[in-house]
Formats: C-alpha cells, sequence, structure tokens
C-alpha cells in the first residue's frame, strides 16, 4: 500500500523541518505574549518571587516537551524509528503509535510539572489550580498504566531500574541534606525543593538506562 500523500512520513526533510519550527515558534510566541501581558516592565527572579527549585521544574518540563517532540518526529519515519529502537527493521504501525502515544504522555508530564509554577505566577486561586492538576494527575495515571501494560519486557525493566535507582540516590542526596540542615549546615527546603531535585534525578536516571539499553 503507497502511503498517503498528506501522511507526515511522505514530506520531504525540509518540509518537516519547517513544520516543526514553524510549532516551535508558535509556541515561543505565546509564551512571550503571556509572559509580556502579565509583567509588562518584565519579569525577573525576585519580581515573580520564584525559587530554584522552580527554575529546576521549568527546565526539567522544558526539557521533556522537547524529548517529546523530537520523539514525534522520529516516529514521522519508520525506518528511523526502528533504527532508534534497534530493531530488524522498520517500525511497526502498532510499534509508531505507541512510540507516539509514549511522547504525548512525556509532553505532558513536561506541562504538568511546569503547572504549579505558571499558576502561581499567574496568581490562579489555589483550590482551583489544584483541582486542575489532581484531575490532570489522574488522567496522566491511567496513559502511564497504558504505555506500562503495552510496553515490551525491555521497557518494563528499564522503567523498574530507573525508578530503583532514583529511589536509592534520591534518598542518600536527602538524608544528607537532612543531616546538614538538622546540623545548621543547610538551610530549610520545601516539599516542592524536594520534588523538583527528584523529577531531574529521575530523568537523568531515565535518560541514562535508555541509552545504556539501547533505548535511545
Amino acid at each position: 500500500m503507497r502511503p498517503s500523500a498528506i501522511s507526515p512520513g511522505s514530506w520531504p526533510r525540509w518540509v518537516r523541518a519547517f513544520v516543526f519550527g514553524a510549532v516551535f515558534g508558535v509556541i515561543g510566541y505565546g509564551v512571550g505574549a503571556w509572559l509580556a501581558r502579565i509583567a509588562p516592565g518584565g519579569l525577573g527572579p525576585t519580581d515573580m518571587d520564584l525559587r530554584w527549585s522552580d527554575g529546576l521544574a521549568m527546565l526539567v518540563g522544558l526539557a521533556l516537551v522537547a524529548g517529546s517532540l523530537w520523539a514525534m518526529y522520529v516516529s514521522l519515519n519508520a525506518d528511523r524509528l526502528g533504527r532508534m529502537y534497534n530493531l530488524d527493521g522498520p517500525a511497526s504501525s502498532d510499534e509508531t503509535a505507541l512510540a507516539r502515544f509514549q511522547a504525548l504522555v512525556m509532553a505532558f508530564s513536561g506541562v504538568i510539572l511546569t503547572l504549579p509554577v505558571v499558576f502561581s505566577m499567574a496568581g490562579v486561586n489555589p483550590v482551583l489550580g489544584l483541582s486542575a492538576i489532581g484531575l490532570l494527575l489522574v488522567l496522566h495515571t491511567v496513559m502511564n498504566v497504558r504505555i506500562y501494560r503495552q510496553a515490551d519486557e525491555l521497557l518494563r525493566r528499564a522503567v523498574i531500574e530507573a525508578a530503583a535507582v532514583t529511589f536509592f540516590a534520591g534518598q542518600l542526596v536527602l538524608f544528607l541534606w537532612a543531616a546538614a540542615e538538622r546540623l545548621g549546615a543547610a538551610p530549610a527546603i520545601t516539599a516542592w525543593d524536594i520534588y523538583a531535585v527528584l523529577i531531574a534525578l529521575y530523568l537523568g536516571c531515565s535518560v541514562w538506562i535508555s541509552v545504556r539499553r539501547g533505548l535511545a
């Protein structure tokens, strides 16, 4: 069966690059317009009451979104997707669909991670903002369960291994900081600070394990 003429996988490389560039441009313009509206005089960490953990969370969130866009781009070509996953040949339609769904969940993860900071900056009602985040987390959990059930054993083991490494490394870092804080050698941190560090650590562990197992 011949691929459809309107299928992204059949577009020339320069057309696909242009489309992705346009998407990034629209996103950048929208973010810039929103920032200009909420802070006409410019923004600074002091003006927004931002913590270092807010910057870390935003950085990780943007990294997840950027990674999802790259994964989506790779999935537009079955041969390229097959090479990325070390398959014997081009990726099948089911494998392509799963890869795109994983990319969607990755982007969704990045968006959810940035929402507490964005809602705080925008002055959203705390109850309303927390309710919205809670509903999105329920949907996010359902999507993650679907990925785990559809994934092969190699991907499942990679997920479990990344979680285990993050847990042991995270509790070690947390204990050292807690001990330093108790001894008066380090400032107190918040639950948000801890979570930002853990999610950054998990992202790093996931990338390292994926590369080591040939999944990226």
